[in-house]
């Protein structure tokens, strides 16, 4: 397939025709060519190895056969947009309801649909289908994802959108229903692997919001797949006292370089000469992509080389609590819709599931929940953010909230409260990669903010307010200087700034950063107050290691007019 394998990616890539490997895998063919005639083409022009092909003549190629990049998209229409929510009345400081209003006027900015010629010619697009407006994270990342959906949805219901979080939920059940999962992202090299599974926390949102039973009715079956896929495709079996006990993994069949990064896994696989060696590191990266993780020491064998990535044998504590999020709220949903029957067994299959839960993942001696690694047979105490995830989902018994406090000790104990911007990934000084220490993402600071919150400790309720200050204010801080929203923070330095590391400059935008900060606004509101952060440094990381101002380039949504009070 053109989009996934073949000689004419493998030349694309090895002639570095585009900095982003990306690039060229999300270009539409253009009108009237097809897939097996571009292939064919290539192979008859080019017989020679890859390696004498050059870079002038496949760039010939490519411009003779793709169109540009993203230009099956358009902006859209969010009909249910207002320039003043009046869930913001509940902001009380006035430069934080300024910062909210310009976070719901970037939801115009990120607003996409399909044009019809990705339904009537599907075939010439690497973009997947849907049939409703969505709101995409931003930069580079032109189409739908997955986990980011889930504070984008957060972000819509606190800006009132409810009709166009019902156009994404709506969007993915049609995925659910045409490929029996949700793939990573809106492309068909997304395909074989999905990320965190969030669309049962997602219509969980919105019905909270909305209560509306008609569509819950209409999505339960589809929930049940969704969920079914995880059971079906990510298991494994484990033997614990005599008992076997079924937990969940983040396990990809591929075993080839990813087509959107393609460049990067056949560079860092070029020194394995091991052939199976190779397609094991290969279906560990795709794992690692699947978990949204991309990437952390967190799947190192040696803590240090991307070529040591064994994610597959990793047992991760977070997907095993989200897994335990979606039994506990597909049990609750049938419940409201009156399947008695239904709403028994989910909530059955919840309390065994979170029982074993505690048996797998629970150290007492480290006084929280840990990743199991199947290789040495021991659990990774090392920090990372993903061990606050079980008091988000709420995983654990109602009467054991010892459990909670230890784990807040536990935190605090490690220091990872103390960062001025906000809670970095993990505290790994060594790593280069972008889900690490000194990022902080908002994802994972939302989950640790909300755990905290709910919980019924004063101590950890007071300090669930202090950290959504931290990360509103440092949000706020690099939005004043920058005039963006950035996927990740560097939350370390002296004054936040946006983060780096990866295999891509960091990206504006961004669709799940101004969910969270829209959602805590809204949680915490009535009681912050606006401050400002001296001493921020002029120079970005991103600008340290490239020399470019990443602050000019053409994906930097426009500074946004500020809005008068006294009109609202």
């Amino acid at each position: 397939m053109v989009y996934c394998s073949g000689k004419l990616l493998q030349a694309v890539m090895a002639t570095k025709l585009y900095n982003d490997s990306k690039t060229f895998v999300d270009q539409p063919m253009k009108e009237g060519r097809t897939g097996s005639q571009i292939i064919s083409d290539f192979e008859r022009q080019f017989p020679q190895p890859v390696s004498q092909i050059s870079r002038e003549d496949v760039k010939r190629f490519v411009d003779e056969n793709f169109d540009k990049e993203g230009q099956e998209l358009q902006s859209c229409t969010l009909s249910d947009w207002t320039r003043y929510p009046a869930h913001f009345k509940v902001i009380k400081d006035n430069n934080l309801r300024l910062f909210a209003l310009n976070l719901n006027a970037i939801w115009k900015e990120l607003c996409r649909e399909m044009k019809p010629a990705v339904k009537d010619s599907p075939e010439r697009f690497s973009l997947l289908y849907v049939p409703h407006r969505f709101v995409v994270p931003g930069g580079r990342f032109r189409e739908f994802y997955y986990w980011d959906a889930y504070w984008i949805v957060k972000g819509l219901l606190a800006s009132g959108m409810t009709d166009t979080t019902k156009s994404m939920i709506q969007n993915f059940a049609y995925i659910v229903q045409q490929y029996g999962f949700i793939p990573n992202g809106g492309r068909v090299y997304y395909l074989r692997r999905s990320q965190p599974p969030l669309f049962i926390p997602m219509v969980y949102e919105y019905y909270l919001v909305t209560r509306d039973k008609d569509f819950l009715n209409e999505m339960l079956p589809i929930m049940e797949r969704e969920i079914q896929f995880w059971q079906k495709n990510r298991t494994i079996s484990l033997g614990v006292d005599g008992e076997t006990i079924t937990m969940y993994q983040y396990r990809t069949p591929s075993t080839v370089p990813r087509p959107e990064s393609y460049r990067e896994d056949d560079q860092a696989a070029a020194n394995i000469t091991d052939p199976n060696a190779k397609l094991q590191f290969f279906q560990d990266i795709a794992s690692g992509a699947e978990s949204g993780w991309d990437f952390s020491i967190r799947w190192f064998a040696d803590k240090v080389s991307l070529t040591s990535i064994e994610t597959t044998n990793v047992v991760p504590v977070d997907l095993n609590a989200f897994i335990c999020y979606n039994l506990h709220i597909l049990g609750a949903l049938h419940g409201e819709v009156g399947n008695e029957h239904k709403s028994s067994a989910w909530t059955a299959q919840y309390v065994k599931f979170r029982n074993d839960f505690q048996k797998i993942f629970y150290v007492n001696e480290a006084k929280g929940w840990y990743d199991y690694n199947l290789r040495t047979k021991q659990h990774n105490t090392d920090f990372y953010a993903s061990i606050a995830v079980p008091l988000f989902t709420q995983c654990y018994e109602p009467l054991s909230l010892s459990k909670s406090d230890d784990l807040y000790d536990k935190m605090e104990e490690m220091g990872v409260f103390n960062y001025v911007g906000g809670i970095p990934t993990s505290l790994q000084l060594q790593s280069k990669q972008q889900w690490d220490f000194p990022n902080g993402w908002s994802p994972l600071n939302h989950m640790i903010i909300e755990g905290l919150r709910k919980s019924d400790d004063p101590r950890m309720q007071q300090k669930s307010f202090l950290l959504a200050e931290k990360w509103i204010l440092s949000n706020l801080h690099v939005f004043e200087s920058d005039q963006v929203m950035w996927e990740k923070y560097d939350v370390v330095s002296a004054s936040p700034r946006l983060g780096g590391g990866g295999e891509y400059l960091v990206q504006p935008g961004f669709g799940w950063t101004n969910g969270a900060v829209l959602d805590l606004l809204l949680s915490y509101g009535d009681r912050l107050e606006y401050r400002k952060f001296q001493g921020a440094p002029k120079e970005t990381p991103m600008e340290l290691k490239h020399g470019v101002n990443v602050f000019t380039t053409s994906t930097v949504i426009p500074i946004l007019i500020l809005y008068v009070y006294n009109l609202w």
